[in-house]
């Protein structure tokens, strides 16, 4: 935060806040804080340690975000400071350092210290004795960690601006111990870069640095000592454009204490006092860091999609070309029933090539334990399932490449998205698709069951007019299961196999089924199944309300509180196809 704007900042608070007592301790966010006040217009100081841009300023009431659970340190700031009054705000030297004083009913004193240093910012609560009572973050440096019951330890100045200040009157002293072997002009524009970078950035084409360095920079310390600073948010989006959700432009945007003579881009928005501009710009950078976390989410996402595509379609090519020994399986049945005398030696049949050169030998795969005739079907049963196999494989992989289009196209929305709401509406589609989870339910608010006319849901229908759903992915089986099926939804699924989740609906919350829509319902739960084929299946069925979704579990894979077990035959009843 800049040092000059910040000065304006704690002259404001100090005028509006001190001697008020404080209501309530409330946080807003992670590293996020808000201190209500007693007062007529209803004063709300946040005090953010967000990075890049840590701040604290008020809220008008009516912008008032909602509060988040409270965290240790909270509840300490709370018991310590709620109903104490507020002596005074004020910086500690010219850092980016201030310090707020309260005193309880009974006399006792606090200290509250908000170090607003980038990616160092901290809050702590000091006792009378500037003892550190509680913190808001651990810090990694061994210095700076603060400890709990341990003398506070103020930020160590940075070399050449120890007992820096923004007194006028001091500047000829700072600039001497700054470095004296550098020309007073980089002597001031260092001096700068440590109370305000635009300005600093923009000190060489200020006239007056030109002509006298030092008398600029007194200049600029009596219009901040003055009250008379003039802050100007540059940027290359208008700066409502920026507050409504345009915050992933890529251009910089700068808050500068007064109006610059070489700014980084057009000014977009003035203001009259410090705090105002700080509570925009600061809303500017978190709706920009908020579209930055989405962007990278999503483009993680999408790459995720992309590497499991990768490997998928690589997977299918090497068992497309298995596929092509179909007719080696079937030349070797051909072969052995070809001749009469062939035997099993071993774990081969031996017998005359009659496709290929006069006297050779075909040294046929076999199992001992069977016939050759049952050999030959065995090879045969295998030129089938591959030429079965061929055609699916064909369709996956047309799927596959159909996905990869699709995820470029998505890939092409996320480039271009220019805004907040840009961002959001790839995210619905992501959703929508099952790469992404919807943001968890905020509590005591009922998430509307999603439409079962989705394209990973199979609806069969019976005679008697029950609706069957039924999920083709795993990740279809859990929108299926939790977010289209109703609690009184009876629910099946292949006992011991991984297959479909089926949901029967039962708007009429009838608690027995009839008996051939259950075995309906089962039989499809078989037949979408690792089990098909393999004669009878056990097919668990329950309440919808009863299946559970443990903490880690794969997509698809679920609990049962309770069930029933029907065995039936895999298949679709009256050979029927799903809507």
């Amino acid at each position: 935060m800049d040092s000059l704007i910040l000065e304006g900042v704690v002259r404001t608070l100090d005028r509006a806040l001190s001697g008020r007592s404080l209501l309530r301790w409330d946080r807003l966010g992670e590293a996020d804080y808000l201190l209500r006040f007693a007062t007529a217009a209803g004063d709300n100081l946040r005090i953010s340690l967000h990075t890049p841009f840590p701040a604290l300023y008020r809220l008008p009431h009516r912008d008032t975000p909602e509060t988040a659970p409270p965290d240790p340190f909270s509840g300490i700031a709370a018991r310590e400071l709620e109903g104490a009054a507020l002596i005074s705000v004020r910086r500690r030297g010219a850092d980016r350092v201030v310090e707020m004083d309260w005193e309880s009913a009974s006399g006792d004193r606090r200290r509250l210290v908000a170090e607003l240093l980038g990616k160092s910012a901290n809050l702590l609560l000091l006792d009378s004795e500037s003892r550190v009572i509680a913190y808001a973050r651990r810090m990694a440096s061994a210095f700076r960690r603060p400890e709990e019951g341990k003398p506070y330890q103020p930020p160590l100045p940075r070399p050449g601006l120890e007992g820096a200040s923004l007194d006028p009157r001091r500047v000829e002293s700072m600039l001497q111990r700054y470095d004296r072997s550098l020309p007073v002009e980089q002597a001031a524009t260092g001096i700068l870069q440590f109370l305000s970078p635009p300005l600093a950035e923009d000190f060489p084409h200020r006239p007056g640095a030109l002509s006298d360095p030092a008398a600029e920079l007194r200049r600029l310390l009596e219009v901040t000592d003055a009250g008379r600073l003039e802050p100007v948010i540059y940027a290359a989006l208008p700066a409502d454009e920026l507050l409504s959700g345009a915050a992933t432009h890529r251009a910089p945007v700068v808050l500068s204490p007064l109006p610059l003579e070489h700014p980084p881009a057009p000014p977009q928005a003035r203001f009259g006092g410090c705090e105002e501009a700080v509570r925009v710009f600061s809303q500017i950078v978190q709706a920009q860091q908020a579209a930055r976390e989405r962007r990278e989410k999503l483009g993680g996402v999408l790459n995720r999609e992309k590497t499991r595509l990768a490997r998928l379609a690589a997977k299918l090519d090497q068992e497309r070309a298995e596929t092509q020994r179909s007719e080696e399986h079937q030349r070797f049945g051909d072969l052995i029933l070809a001749c009469p005398s062939a035997r099993v030696a071993g774990a081969v049949i031996e017998v005359p090539d009659l496709y290929g050169e006069a006297g050779r030998v075909v040294r046929i795969p076999a199992d001992p334990a069977l016939t050759p005739r049952e050999n030959a079907e065995r090879h045969y049963a295998r030129a089938r399932k591959l030429r079965r196999g061929a055609e699916k494989i064909r369709e996956r992989l047309q799927a596959v490449a159909s996905q990869a289009s699709r995820l470029s196209a998505w890939e092409q929305r996320l480039s271009e998205a220019r805004s907040l709401v840009d961002l959001e509406a790839v995210e619905k589609v992501l959703i929508g698709e099952r790469l992404l989870s919807p943001a968890p339910r905020k509590p005591g608010v009922k998430e509307p069951p999603a439409p079962e006319n989705d394209p990973g849901i199979r609806k069969y229908r019976t005679e008697d007019g029950f609706v069957i759903l039924v999920g083709k992915t795993s990740r279809d089986n859990d929108h299926l299961t939790f977010r289209v099926a109703a609690p009184h939804d009876f629910w099946f699924h292949a006992a011991g196999h991984s297959g479909a989740h089926v949901v029967v609906r039962n708007p009429a919350r009838l608690k027995e089924l009839p008996k051939s829509v259950a075995l309906s319902a089962a039989r499809i739960a078989a037949h979408y199944s690792r089990a098909k084929g393999k004669g009878k299946v056990e097919v668990h069925f329950t309440l919808r309300k009863h299946v559970r979704k443990g903490k880690g579990y794969a997509p698809g894979l679920v609990s049962l509180r309770n069930h029933r077990t029907l065995e039936v035959e895999p298949g679709i009843p009256g050979g029927g196809q799903g809507e």
